[in-house]
C-alpha cells in the first residue's frame, strides 16, 4: 500500500487553535482552553476545549501574538509544564510575555516577520499580520510538497497579499483565514476577497463561534468561496480531519 506523504491531519481546537500532524510530528498553534477572556472581558466561551492537554502531545508550539485567546496565560503555562522540553515559537511580544511569566527561555524561539524556522517536518515562515499587537504574525507552513497560509489575526490591507506572496515562490494549497470582522480582524467578505486572490485548493474559515460578541457565520465564507470555484469547508471541533 502506498502512503501519501502529503496528507496533513488537522484538528480544530476552537477560535484559531489547531493541531497539525504530518508524518508523526505535531504542530500546535494558538491553543485557547481557559475562561480568561470571560474573567477579564466578560465574554463567555461557547465552545469547550475538545481535547485534554495530556492528549495534545505537540512536537512544537507556535503562538501568533500576545492576546488572551491566542497566548492563553492559563493554558499555555499548563502546556509548558506538561511538555517542558517542547519549543515554543512566536514573535517578540510572545517572547516578552513568556519571559515575564517565568517560562524556560531555553525553549523559547523568537521568529520575526519574514523569518523561517524548520520545526521537525514543518517549515514555518512568519508573515505580516496587521493587528493591535504590532508584533502579530501569521505564517506559511510548508510540509512535504504542500503549503498552508495561516492568517493569524489581521485586517486586510493593500499590502497584505504582496506581503504573503513575497515570501514564497510556491503555490499556496490551503488557506486558514480569520472571518470575524471585529477587534482588528478582516470581515468575512474581505476574507473571501483575499482567498480569491491567493486561489488555494482549499479554504478553511477560523476565529468564529467562541464568543457571541465576536463571531460570524462560516457558511457565508464557504458559499462565497464556492461561487468562485474554490473549495471551502468548516472543520468540526475536535475531529481529526485529513487535508
Amino acid at each position: 500500500m502506498m502512503i501519501d506523504n502529503n496528507i496533513l491531519k488537522s484538528t480544530w481546537l476552537g477560535q484559531s487553535g489547531y493541531l497539525f500532524e504530518f508524518n508523526g510530528q505535531r504542530l500546535l498553534i494558538d491553543p485557547f482552553f481557559s475562561d480568561i477572556v470571560e474573567e477579564k472581558e466578560g465574554f463567555k466561551r461557547l465552545m469547550q476545549p475538545p481535547i485534554s492537554i495530556e492528549k495534545l502531545k505537540p512536537s512544537a508550539i507556535f503562538i501568533t501574538h500576545n492576546h488572551l485567546d491566542h497566548f492563553d496565560p492559563i493554558t499555555l503555562p499548563e502546556i509548558h509544564t506538561f511538555y517542558p522540553a517542547i519549543s515554543i515559537f512566536g514573535p517578540e511580544s510572545v517572547m516578552k510575555k513568556a519571559s515575564e511569566m517565568g517560562f524556560n527561555l531555553s525553549v523559547m524561539k523568537q521568529i520575526n516577520k519574514g523569518e523561517s524556522k524548520d520545526v521537525g517536518n514543518f517549515r514555518i515562515t512568519a508573515t505580516a499580520a496587521y493587528h493591535s499587537d504590532p508584533f502579530s504574525v501569521g505564517c506559511l507552513i510548508e510540509f512535504g510538497e504542500k503549503m498552508i497560509y495561516y492568517s493569524g489575526d489581521t485586517i486586510l490591507t493593500e499590502s497584505l497579499l504582496d506581503d504573503i506572496l513575497s515570501l514564497t515562490n510556491r503555490k499556496i494549497d490551503i488557506v486558514f483565514i480569520v472571518i470575524n470582522g471585529r477587534l482588528g480582524n478582516m470581515n468575512v467578505y474581505e476574507a473571501i476577497e483575499l482567498t480569491a486572490k491567493i486561489n488555494p485548493k482549499l479554504a478553511i474559515p477560523m476565529h468564529y463561534g467562541m464568543f457571541a460578541e465576536n463571531t460570524e457565520d462560516p457558511q457565508i465564507f464557504i458559499d462565497g468561496c464556492n461561487k468562485l470555484n474554490i473549495k471551502a469547508s468548516e472543520l468540526s471541533l475536535g475531529k481529526e480531519t485529513e487535508l
